[in-house]
């Protein structure tokens, strides 16, 4: 059987669009878009989901076409399916949506329809990147797979990495290097030999962190996860990276949004952040909002010369460090980046870590001091 169509799948990345939970201008945009690609436009109809989020379906003569929009992530997902032969008026259309939604990223699957049709490759796990380039991990075994309540969780073995996590299809943790991962948001801490009585970890339910914190000894560490699922697979699967760490008696595990635990708990010696700094699939709030939320938070949380370190992002993500030197500096002070190398990443991530200075003010509630400029150390 020959091909009956070819169909586009499409992602607009990071879309500048403020139209995106505007279901009769998204309308009104595909109409258009449509018409002037010259295909025919049969019947339309859309739907706006509450609390955001829209769905708008083409049928044309030619097949149909679909936008779905992630408000609050700035993101909408495209399918454009036509029984032409020439793949111009789907090309067409998708650029002009491309040029009404303005998305910084687009990736494109041009997909032939009939037999033989590739769906997906089963042996391999790709890792998108907003910074240019893409990697891919070959599957050797699919250890675990599951769709927890909030992300989709993987753990496969690679030849070269062994074990490794994936959330949503982006590398967590992997055997070969966790220890370079975990050491780069402990380090800091023990360098600057500070009193242990008391730390939390934010996120790290993969176990890794916890690990290296224990073996500095620390009076007592609460890790909170909002993702019970990724524990329990850790324990399960990835105990060359976790150990017993999740057993010991000084560890109390809290399934719950860090930002609800941090809102009641104080008091810490040092804080470790091992969450994501693109938390749009998780909640509903705009980045730079839910960063300056839970970084102001941990402020709150720390005891006066109190510690947070933190995973950041890529070293070529410019637009993330410049953000988080923002936010960082309203809240710490001492802030420093550093860059470690790590192999299953295939690039150098940086990390940061930052002191919480805090002066009397004339109502008697401490309130954090000035901050020098962040520094960088390669």
């Amino acid at each position: 059987m020959r091909p009956l169509g070819a169909q586009l799948i499409a992602e607009f990345v990071k879309c500048s669009s403020d139209v995106l939970n505007d279901k009769d201008a998204l309308e009104e945009i595909l109409a258009r878009g449509i018409e002037s690609c010259g295909m025919t436009l049969v019947g339309i109809n859309s739907h706006a989901f509450d609390p955001v989020g829209v769905t708008v379906v083409a049928v044309i003569g030619e097949s149909h076409a679909v936008i779905h929009t992630y408000p609050e992530a700035r993101h909408a997902s495209i399918d454009i399916f036509t029984c032409s032969d020439g793949p111009v008026t789907r090309r067409d259309l998708l650029d002009y949506l491309g040029d009404q939604l303005s998305p910084v990223t687009m990736r494109v699957v041009d997909l032939g329809r009939g037999n033989p049709l590739e769906v997906k490759d089963a042996d391999w796990i790709t890792c998108f990147s907003e910074c240019g380039y893409e990697t891919r991990y070959h599957i050797r075994k699919l250890v675990h797979s599951n769709r927890s309540r909030f992300q989709q969780i993987d753990i496969i073995e690679n030849e070269n990495f062994g074990r490794m996590l994936f959330l949503d299809r982006d590398l967590q943790i992997a055997d070969r290097d966790a220890s370079l991962y975990n050491s780069s948001l402990v380090s800091p801490i023990a360098r600057e030999n500070i009193t242990l009585d008391r730390v939390a970890i934010l996120g790290g339910g993969d176990g890794g962190v916890l690990s290296e914190l224990l073996r500095h000894e620390p009076g007592s560490v609460v890790l909170v996860d909002i993702d019970g699922d990724v524990i329990e697979a850790s324990k399960t699967h990835l105990r060359s990276i976790c150990g017993d760490s999740f057993e010991r008696p000084n560890v109390t595990v809290k399934i719950e949004d860090a930002n609800d635990f941090l809102k009641r708990e104080s008091g810490f010696d040092a804080i470790i952040y091992d969450l994501t700094m693109f938390p749009e699939a998780l909640t509903r709030s705009e980045r730079t909002e839910f960063l300056s939320g839970i970084f102001s938070k941990i402020s709150k949380s720390l005891k006066p010369g109190g510690m947070v370190t933190m995973q950041c992002c890529s070293e070529f993500d410019g637009k993330t460090k410049e953000l988080l030197c923002e936010i960082l500096s309203e809240n710490f002070a001492d802030i420093v980046f550093e860059t470690t190398f790590i192999p299953s990443f295939c690039e150098r991530w940086m990390f940061a870590s930052a002191r919480v200075t805090r002066h009397a003010t004339t109502d008697g509630v401490s309130a954090p001091a000035g901050s020098k400029p962040a520094r960088s150390i390669p």
